[in-house]
């Protein structure tokens, strides 16, 4: 900090005073980091309904602090949350200030972050971080300087302790994408309840209830936004857990079970697949007659050759999961902890006192012999819920991006000509990978005739939108015109993929019955009216000529290429289709040039 000294008639008495600039700067500091931290809460509005893409909130403001509008993403597919405050700030956006958690992330190509940005009028842009994902860091923040727009970000154009710690809730808020970039395994939570003297059940193994009730409604806000949640064994033996999100708002993430030996009962509350999904991870050729009992319950069973939790999330961070709450017992929790793959834990400390020599403590043997040699957490937040204490913390810090992101003189320029994949072989699965536009989960929106008693065209927000739509045209059935409005309408792709799949499986009497005749042709026309649609992601396509296109979904056996190549790859057969269609059109074309 500058500071102007008074020159005194006596040395013993000068004292130091803030210029105006230092005063006009600290005011300016405090006003960006009071909406910077103000787009981070919007942004953790959407956590759990954005994965795998980060949460995004922004805030459209003037220098005085008068707020015009506000948005953050409400799921993969649906409008930016740029968009969404440049829509509620109208007019007022021209000559303001855009406050954004993260640098958007517009990984489809359409900038439609930052031309909502741009067209609006605004006349800065402050960001919390860069985005952490290598192919998108920087990118939007050049197309903003390049329109003339001043952008700053925290801890490169300015800093001081009041914007580090808005900087630091946007690392927060982003935690489990910046972990998963950064160490390749999805973002790990451990969460337990114990009593006052560390234990989470009673010798007899009866743990019902430790926590009070306002407690275990805070578990269901952890799993609702989580991918999936992962026991042990001992955990579906000892309490038959459901692990469902009861607390009605955000999504129910998938069951994951580790178990080395199968030895599991029978009847358990995980084997109900109705409503959600449960992964059954075990060691190759465990009780192979047990898993052939899974598969009849719709519960996937994965095999590994020697299972350890850093396999295994190695495994689902493949499978594109982003984030993991574990609520399993000691054992595991031990486990877990010794291979590095948790990251934050969540303890609920009941005032409870029960004792027994035998009774079982959150996190079993690690080896530690001297309290020296202690894990401490970092970052300890401490919380009363109800009469239990929540403490919690990192276990590891969370990666920060700053020591790699170049000076502005050095502009980070991402070489086009780079491939992250075999030179034969494009992969692509989700839609914020490299390639990640071509997923029929990208979203594109696109107009398609309904292909119903008329055949009004009318916009989709997604091809899966049309997909799943189409399973019940046609059915003359009040609830199947039903279905194909709320797909129609749902919010995001995911969400229409939901609706579409879980009314196949409970009322298949709705689906069409030549759907299996047509179901490729109705993707491939969906496809081939998106890539028509945009330019640049036809170019996209045609610059991977020459190259295998894979949609590399481990679990979609039909559209996908399956764990270990064993899936059909209907939607990769389906693009290098249209490839070569788009390829030959532009032969004949140049020949006719030719021939003019």
């Amino acid at each position: 900090m500058a500071l102007s000294f008074r020159i005194c008639s006596s040395p013993l008495i000068c004292k130091a005073t803030l210029s105006n600039a230092d005063n006009n700067r600290n005011h300016h500091h405090a006003n960006d980091a009071a909406f910077i931290r103000r787009a981070a809460d919007l942004a953790e509005m959407s956590a759990g309904l954005t994965s795998p893409h980060p949460n995004f909130g922004c805030v459209i403001a003037t220098s005085s602090g008068k707020v015009f509008g506000e948005g953050y993403l409400y799921a993969q597919g649906t409008k930016p949350a740029e968009a969404l405050a440049v829509e509620a700030a109208g007019e007022f956006c021209r000559g303001s200030t855009a406050y954004l958690n993260m640098e958007p992330g517009d990984c489809h190509g359409d900038h439609t972050a930052v031309s909502a940005l741009v067209q609006a009028g605004v006349e800065r842009v402050v960001v919390g971080i860069r985005h952490p994902l290598q192919h998108l860091r920087g990118s939007a923040i050049r197309e903003l300087r390049s329109h003339g727009i001043e952008v700053n970000v925290l801890g490169e154009d300015f800093e001081s302790k009041v914007l580090e710690d808005a900087r630091k809730s946007c690392l927060l808020v982003n935690a489990p994408l910046i972990h998963r970039a950064c160490s390749r395994v999805p973002f790990s939570v451990l969460k337990y309840a114990m009593t006052l003297d560390g234990k989470i059940a009673a010798s007899s193994g009866h743990a019902a209830w430790i926590s009070s009730k306002l407690s275990r409604t805070r578990v269901f806000e952890l799993r609702g936004r989580s991918d999936a949640v992962i026991v042990g064994g001992n955990t579906v033996r000892q309490d038959d857990p459901r692990l469902t999100a009861r607390h009605g708002q955000g999504h129910t993430p998938t069951r994951i079970v580790m178990s080395q030996s199968l030895d599991l009962p029978e009847k358990a509350n995980l084997w109900d697949a109705s409503e959600v999904s449960t992964i059954v991870v075990t060691q190759r050729g465990a009780r192979k007659s047990f898993q052939k009992f899974l598969a009849s319950k719709c519960v996937e069973v994965v095999e590994f050759d020697m299972l350890n939790p850093r396999e295994v999330m190695e495994y689902f961070h493949l499978r594109g999961y982003l984030s993991i709450l574990w609520e399993c017992g000691g054992t595991l929790a031990a486990s877990a902890i010794s291979s590095s793959v948790i990251h934050k834990v969540v303890a609920f400390v009941a005032p409870k006192i029960i004792g027994g020599r035998n009774a079982p403590s959150p996190v079993g043997e690690l080896g530690m012999v001297e309290m020296t040699q202690a894990l401490n957490l970092i970052d300890v937040c401490y919380e009363q819920v109800g009469p239990d204490m929540l403490v919690s913390g990192f276990l590891q810090p969370i990666p920060d991006l700053l020591p790699v992101i170049p000076s502005e003189d050095a502009t980070f320029e991402i070489d086009p000509t780079v491939n992250p994949f075999e030179s034969s072989i494009i992969f692509f699965y989700k839609t914020w990978d490299l390639y990640g536009s071509f997923s029929n989960f990208s979203p594109h929106s696109i107009r398609m005739p309904y292909v119903g008693e008329n055949d009004d065209y009318m916009t989709w927000s997604s091809v899966e939108h049309y997909y799943q739509a189409n399973k019940f045209v046609g059915v003359e059935n009040p609830m199947a015109l039903d279905c194909v409005e709320k797909i129609r309408t749902a919010r995001s792709p995911e969400e229409a993929a939901l609706i579409g799949r879980k009314t196949q499986r409970h009322k298949p009497e709705l689906v069409r019955k030549d759907w299996e005749d047509v179901k490729i042709e109705v993707m491939y026309m969906a496809l081939k009216c998106k890539f028509s649609t945009y330019p640049h992601l036809k170019s996209m396509l045609l610059s991977t000529a020459g190259s295998v296109l894979v949609e590399a979904s481990p679990h979609d056996l039909f559209w996908g290429g399956g764990r270990e190549g064993e899936g059909l790859n209907y939607l990769g057969r389906l693009l290098m289709q249209l490839r070569s269609e788009y390829m030959g059109e532009s032969s004949v074309s140049a020949e006719n040039t030719s021939l003019a």
